[in-house]
C-alpha cells in the first residue's frame, strides 16, 4: 500500500514500513503551539488535521498525519527545548502515571478521518543518577515527554495500558483501519 507520511518522525516511518507500506515522506512544518484554553486532546486532533490538510499529494494516495503529546495532570509535554527541560519532564513523570495521546488523521482527496488513541504509562520512581545517565546516552530532544520507550526508557515503565506503538509514535492498527475506511468512502470508478 502506498501512502504519504506528513511527518519527519523516523519512528512513524519505521512503524509504517514494518506494516508493509511504501511511504513517501513529506514533513509538514506548522505552528504546533497549544492554544489558550485548549485541552491536550483538542491540541493533538487540531494539529494532526492541520498537518494532513497542509500536505500536498496525489488525490488517490492516502496522507497520514499524526501528533503525539504526553500529558500529566492535564498538562501537555511536547518535545523538550533542551536537556534541562527534558530532565524536568522526566522528574515529573517519575513515580507517576501519564498519558500518551496521539491524534491520527488520514486524508484522501477531500475526505479526512481523524481518531485519537490514548495509552496510560506508569513510570517507576527514578533517581537523579539514572535520569542523568539516560539523558547522556539517548537522543531525546525530538521525543514528546523527553523519552523514547523503544530506547533506554523501557526500563522506566512499571505498567502500560494501551497500544505500545502509540507510545512509540503511531498507533498502526488504528491508522490502517482509518485508511481502509477512507478508501471505502471513495466513489468506485
Amino acid at each position: 500500500m502506498e501512502v504519504i507520511l506528513a511527518s519527519q518522525s523516523p519512528r512513524r516511518l519505521t512503524l509504517l514500513q514494518s506494516a508493509g507500506m511504501a511511504i513517501e515522506v513529506q514533513p509538514q512544518h506548522i505552528d504546533e503551539s497549544i492554544l489558550p484554553g485548549e485541552s491536550v486532546s483538542e491540541t493533538v486532533t487540531r494539529l494532526c488535521r492541520n498537518k494532513a490538510r497542509s500536505c500536498k499529494g496525489a488525490a488517490h494516495i492516502p496522507i497520514i498525519a499524526a501528533d503525539t503529546l504526553v500529558a500529566i495532570h492535564g498538562r501537555a509535554f511536547g518535545q523538550p527545548a533542551d536537556l534541562d527541560h527534558a530532565r524536568a519532564m522526566l522528574e515529573e513523570l517519575s513515580g507517576n502515571t501519564h498519558e500518551v495521546i496521539t491524534g491520527v488523521a488520514v486524508r484522501l482527496g477531500e475526505n479526512m478521518l481523524c481518531e485519537q488513541i490514548t495509552t496510560r504509562v506508569r513510570f517507576r520512581q527514578l533517581d537523579t543518577d539514572e535520569i542523568s545517565t539516560y539523558l547522556l546516552h539517548n537522543e531525546i530532544l525530538d521525543k514528546a515527554g523527553g523519552y523514547a520507550v523503544q530506547g533506554g526508557a523501557a526500563s522506566f515503565i512499571e505498567a502500560i495500558d494501551g497500544p505500545l506503538d502509540n507510545v512509540i509514535g503511531l498507533p498502526v492498527q488504528t491508522t490502517i483501519r482509518l485508511i481502509q475506511q477512507i478508501k471505502a468512502m471513495e466513489p468506485h470508478q
